[in-house]
């Protein structure tokens, strides 16, 4: 990454935030040679759960303001922005800086690519989804989170490339299954205690389940606003600290490895994002609620390892937890894990960037997909 006493590099990302399952794509994108790439980003989102958390060195931080709770302005170092040869800006419309800073490179010929997801979560029919399409007429390219939106993309812009940099959370060799726990003891989640994760949902399906009569246990790993509502549901529902732990936010990888090796599965009561990128590179298989606005990465589904049950029914998903095998699944997790981390590893993820702001070609599949050994 270049810093401020190198000079004004020619590739700049500016972006809302980089949080810290970033780092390693961030991190790969570094040690790239002969590409010097300016970072820029706020400590917070319009969410102000989704903080930059990736190491302080590796960019360089600018203001961020919150506008009624659902627009962004942001401030610093738009000069880089601006001279940059090719800027690649967030495809978000709730960013006022955003649309201003591609105004005005489109005014002044300066190439512009956005990255972001190609549809908001509610679809590509929803209020926001044609400011989405007008941002990308205005750029000169797109960058996407997932492989399945690069025909909807080139369907809706035909003359706009677009490139893919799958959103991944941990390098290649940090991937795969556990080779040595071929036995299963506990239920995870991993992400926000948010309302719209739907928590409740996993607690009341677990403590219905045959897996927590047979001894198994439910383990919950993150932090958020639902925390102590959650910690007395468990009481309520005659569930105790042994059956049901709250780990708060796990981010180490060998902290995570561990809690997935001995994970019968994990579960999205909610939408899913990447806690199924982080689960399937694991090589573990996941239960997902069926009927939610998912994001992209609900696109790997297509390597298996997902068994869906229905939405906001705790005993459907009680069910689906005990369909899970406790033990001798060590052969199929492994493929799951190598299937996944060809596909979004996070230097597959860094690659995509690098094509795009070299403006190279991917070499993606007809399906946009790349080949899967």
């Amino acid at each position: 990454m270049t810093t401020s006493s190198q000079g004004p590099p020619p590739f700049v990302l500016y972006l809302a935030v980089l949080p810290f399952y970033r780092q390693k794509c961030i991190e790969s994108l570094a040690e790239t040679e002969n590409l010097n790439v300016g970072l820029y980003a706020g400590s917070r989102h319009i969410d102000p759960t989704i903080r930059t958390g990736i190491d302080s060195s590796l960019y360089q931080l600018v203001t961020n303001t919150v506008i009624a709770g659902r627009g962004l302005i942001q401030t610093g170092h738009w000069g880089a922005a601006l001279r940059a040869q090719t800027t690649i800006l967030d495809l978000n419309p709730r960013s006022a800086t955003a649309w201003v800073l591609l105004i005005l490179r489109r005014v002044g010929r300066r190439r512009t690519l956005l990255w972001g997801h190609l549809h908001p979560r509610a679809g590509g029919e929803s209020k926001t989804a044609s400011l989405r399409r007008l941002m990308r007429r205005l750029a000169q390219g797109t960058v996407l989170y997932g492989y399945d939106s690069v025909l909807p993309a080139r369907a809706e812009l035909p003359n706009s490339p677009v490139w893919v940099a799958p959103n991944s959370l941990y390098r290649a060799n940090e991937m795969g299954a556990s080779s040595t726990n071929d036995s299963y003891s506990h239920v995870l989640y991993v992400g926000r205690l948010v309302a719209d994760k739907k928590v409740e949902v996993l607690i009341r399906g677990f403590l219905q389940s045959e897996l927590r009569k047979s001894g198994a246990r439910l383990l919950i790993a993150g932090q958020g606003e639902e925390l102590v509502r959650l910690q007395q549901l468990v009481t309520s529902l005659g569930g105790s600290k042994d059956e049901v732990s709250f780990l708060g936010q796990v981010a180490e990888v060998s902290e995570l490895q561990a809690l997935y090796a001995g994970a019968v599965c994990s579960v999205s009561p909610g939408y899913v994002g990447l806690s199924l990128t982080q689960s399937l590179g694991f090589g573990v298989p996941m239960a997902i609620s069926r009927d939610e606005p998912h994001a992209p990465e609900i696109e790997l589904a297509r390597f298996g390892g997902v068994a869906f049950f229905d939405t906001d029914d705790p005993a459907s998903l009680a069910r689906t937890l005990d369909s899970f095998p406790r033990q001798g699944a060590g052969a199929e997790r492994s493929a799951l894990a190598d299937s996944v981390r060809q596909a979004y590893s996070a230097e597959a993820m860094a690659s995509g960037i690098k094509h795009a702001l070299r403006n190279d070609d991917q070499r993606l599949g007809a399906d946009g997909w790349p080949r899967i050994q």
